[in-house]
């Protein structure tokens, strides 16, 4: 596959309004330039939230309704149901508007749907088992704008709905008491598209400020944050400015449960920005609706005991453990039959009877992002007899408009241009994949050319911690406004840790000798040492330790022919017989290279592999645990000597290392 990159808007000299609203940062203007934003005013408030003016609930037409509804509920000690979701928006909302109906009523249950079980949205046969168990009114979160016959039969049974979702509004709206949904705002309403949990916080801002209690609403901008980062809504308008607000309550959350999972997730390195919670926290809590039970997280949230919350959050841990050990055996399954049977379709359609099918969604999205082609991956429900897929596509190819195209044997399929939801009888699996892969075909030429957006070109140089507290200044960055991706020319690989999930540890150099950390998630099975490149990435942090600096996170990477440069090129030291005292003095302004037992270490500040910095002279107190960390270490610090002073086992050689540190 082909990479072309494409700097946006080079050359052209920006507005000085524009750089003006942005306090004359070029970066952060150019940052917003190149997203369509140009008008100053709209910068300014994107920029600094107290120049927002933030939509009121009462802009939701059924506000009053559904507050008065709700108050009669309590007023009468009525029984409330929080009827929610299994993804993380809908764990956020049912604990959301749990903890602020528990301000006024303790006859308040909840109930998270079971994935395999009922599926997505209201249930029949749950609906009727809430009407035997005394429920009159039902709050429905995150679902219920779909779901008509089974509103209908909550009305017959003589229940009430008060519904709040933020999907897509059908032609026809189910018979509630009273609706909440964004979508239902005029177009281009700043909160038209606020999730589910945004659209329970503003349910929840009515009912506490009608009994004026308003700064309750505090406690739930945690639920808030999370909920934003993990459903992907597009972060501009309203849901920008509700993220700026909530996510520092996230980061320094008080909710025990919440707490316990960030400090699980922090083993990994610390957490501190929308992206971290994206690929940390939201995976850990979907985890729990797709391998077991999604009221799970939601105990762990509402839970005020530590040990039960620590308990809950292990739980949770191991499940998503789980989650990515069956998702991994999944993916190599469907790479094998990509490769032996598949690799020249348009359309790559999989189907296995025993993959698990809370899984195959994240599996088909690994597929479809490996081959730049859309995957739908079917598996077998307990039923034996229908079987369920997801599809995921790239930007090219509406996934959904190619379903409905072939949907005469489906049973019923939902969802948008880039995924999709559907489930057919086992039976008619083999001719919807032809019919598919034909239709696939006949609409579509798939380019061996990715066309990458880069906002600037740069040089390792201009990249440090400032730069990186700019890029972030313009945040938060998700879908609608991604965070920025830049290009650097012909840099050379010089060392390469790979890791077994493939992840590629590096350091890098540009023509100028300057260095940078850089990883590649899931690259290639070879190595890229001794190579060059012309780079896309994105500046991140290395959190894997408190003093580990920047790095680049590699997006693309297409390789160039020029010279390639060394590793090091100093001079290397045997020092092993040297006294610790002696070589401090011999030495006074080396770094010291130590992992291992702290206690065992003779000296005080020591570097580990992710701590180390450029210096002239390195002292390995300890034996780095193979040579790629020995590459490593010492293509980060880039020094003139290299002082050896640990102790060398019997098929560790000194002349050894030194060959092999080399690549002699």
């Amino acid at each position: 596959m082909k990479v072309k990159v494409n700097i946006l808007n080079q050359g052209v000299e920006l507005p000085q309004e524009v750089l003006d609203a942005c306090g004359g940062d070029e970066l952060v203007a150019r940052i917003f330039y190149n997203r369509g934003y140009k008008n100053p005013e709209t910068i300014k408030q994107m920029l600094n939230p107290e120049f927002y003016e933030p939509t009121k609930p009462n802009e939701f037409s059924d506000m009053p309704k559904a507050v008065d509804r709700i108050f009669r509920a309590i007023d009468n000690g009525e029984k409330i149901c929080v009827y929610g979701d299994y993804d993380v928006d809908g764990v956020t909302s049912t604990v959301t508007l749990v903890e602020c109906l528990s301000f006024f009523t303790q006859k308040v249950v909840y109930h998270v749907p079971d994935r395999f079980t009922e599926g997505y949205g209201m249930n029949e046969k749950v609906v009727r088992k809430l009407f035997r168990d005394g429920v009159s009114l039902i709050i429905t979160c995150d679902c219920g704008i779909s779901n008509i016959k089974e509103i209908t039969l909550a009305k017959e049974l003589g229940m009430d709905v008060v519904l709040t979702d933020h999907h897509t509004v059908p032609d026809e709206l189910p018979p509630a008491d009273a609706i909440l949904n964004p979508k239902l705002l005029e177009e281009g309403h700043r909160a038209r598209n606020i999730s589910g949990c945004g659209m329970v916080y503003f349910l929840c801002l009515a009912l506490l400020e009608k009994k004026s209690l308003l700064g309750r609403a505090e406690k739930f901008l945690d639920m808030l944050a999370l909920s934003l980062i993990a459903d992907v809504v597009s972060l501009n308008g309203e849901n920008r400015y509700l993220l700026q607000k909530a996510l520092p309550a996230l980061f320094n959350t008080e909710r025990i449960g919440l707490r316990q999972l960030i400090e699980i997730a922090e083993i990994n390195g610390k957490l501190e920005n929308e992206e971290d919670v994206a690929f940390q926290i939201a995976p850990r809590i979907n985890a729990a609706g797709r391998m077991e039970t999604a009221r799970l997280p939601v105990e762990l949230f509402l839970c005020r005991d530590f040990e039960k919350a620590r308990i809950m959050a292990e739980k949770i841990d191991s499940l998503n453990m789980e989650r990515k050990r069956v998702q991994q055996t999944i993916v190599d399954e469907a790479v094998e039959m990509v490769e032996t049977r598949k690799k020249n379709k348009t359309i790559l359609v999989l189907y296995k009877e025993y993959w698990h099918h809370g899984i195959i969604g994240i599996a088909a999205g690994r597929i479809c992002e490996l081959y730049r082609k859309p995957s739908i991956l079917f598996s077998l429900k307990e039923d034996g007899v229908t079987a369920v897929g997801s599809a995921r596509s790239i930007e090219e190819i509406n996934i959904y408009e190619l379903i409905k195209e072939c949907s005469g044997k489906l049973l019923k399929f939902g969802g948008h241009s880039q995924a999709a939801g559907l489930s057919i009888k086992k039976d008619d699996i083999e001719d919807f994949i032809s019919r598919i892969e034909l239709e696939a075909e006949n609409r579509y030429f798939i380019k061996d050319m990715i066309n990458v957006n880069a906002d600037m070109e740069l040089k390792i140089e201009n990249i440090d911690e400032e730069f990186y507290s700019r890029i972030q200044s313009a945040g938060p960055y998700g879908e609608g406004f991604h965070a920025p991706c830049f290009c650097i020319r012909n840099v050379t690989v010089l060392s390469d840790r790979m890791t077994e999930k493939k992840h590629h540890i590096m350091v890098i150099e540009d023509q100028n000798g300057n260095r940078i950390p850089a990883v590649k998630w899931f690259g290639e099975d070879e190595s890229f040492e001794g190579r060059n490149f012309d780079i896309t990435f994105k500046v991140s942090r290395n959190n894997y330790n408190k003093d580990a600096g920047i790095q680049l996170t590699l997006e693309y990477m297409f390789e160039t022919f020029g010279e390639s440069r060394k590793l090091f090129e100093g001079e290397i030291l045997d020092e092993r017989k040297t006294s610790i005292e002696n070589l401090l003095k011999k030495y006074p302004n080396a770094q010291i290279f130590y992992e291992g037992l702290q206690a065992a270490c003779p000296i005080e500040n020591t570097v580990d592999r992710f701590s180390v910095k450029s210096c002239g002279e390195l002292i390995f107190l300890s034996t780095p645990s193979n040579t790629d960390i020995f590459k490593e270490t010492i293509a980060l610090a880039n020094p003139k000597k290299v002082i050896i002073n640990f102790g060398v086992l019997p098929n560790y050689t000194f002349k050894g290392f030194v060959l092999n540190l080399l690549g002699s």
